[in-house]
């Protein structure tokens, strides 16, 4: 009996703490979380996305018109990809999808002022409580801009959406900090 005294209120606050994680990103999506993030894009096409309540939540510093970045979750990035390609006249094939689907990395797209050679020029890292999170990888945006994108891949199990992150972007001898709230990001 003094177990379950000791056990219980742990357990109780395993299970109450659940519900402030699920408002997070998901990682796994069901087909009808999918659905909705196609016609979420379709609805706002184009550059439109970036307004809408849904992907704004994503952005963080003056993203897309300057400086910041964009946290593509599972759901933000099927949002983002569906509304370009509906600006185009086209839909989103289910390759795309299960390519996004079965990724097991984050990706952060970050905002570039200066010109680099190498997407390993840029330098970002995430800040979570005492945990500093490096990216798998960097490469190049793929959308033409005046600015340069440098897209990061953060490993989905080394996150919590849990806590407050910090992002800290380098670049040369600048260096930005942006704070955002992964909990806010579908």
């Amino acid at each position: 009996m003094q177990f379950a005294k000791w056990y219980l209120p742990i357990l109780v606050f395993v299970i109450s703490g659940m519900p402030a994680l699920s408002g997070a990103f998901d990682i796994q999506l069901t087909q009808e979380q999918i659905e909705e993030a196609k016609e979420y894009g379709a609805k706002y096409k184009g550059k439109e996305i970036f307004n809408s309540p849904v992907v704004k939540s994503a952005c963080f510093g003056e993203y897309p018109k300057g400086d910041g970045g964009l946290v593509l979750s599972k759901y933000i990035e099927i949002a983002v990809t569906s509304s370009m390609q509906a600006a185009n006249n086209m839909r989103m094939t289910s390759d795309e999808i299960r390519e996004i689907e079965k990724s097991t990395a984050m990706k952060l797209v970050v905002d570039v002022s200066e010109i680099v050679e190498n997407p390993e020029d840029v330098e970002v890292f995430l800040v979570q409580e005492s945990n500093t999170i490096l990216p798998l990888k960097y490469e190049f945006g793929k959308e033409k801009r005046v600015v340069q994108d440098v897209v990061c891949f953060f490993q989905y199990e080394k996150l919590n959406p849990g806590v407050k992150t910090e992002i800290i972007i380098k670049t040369g001898d600048r260096q930005r900090k942006y704070k955002i709230n992964f909990s806010a990001i579908k």
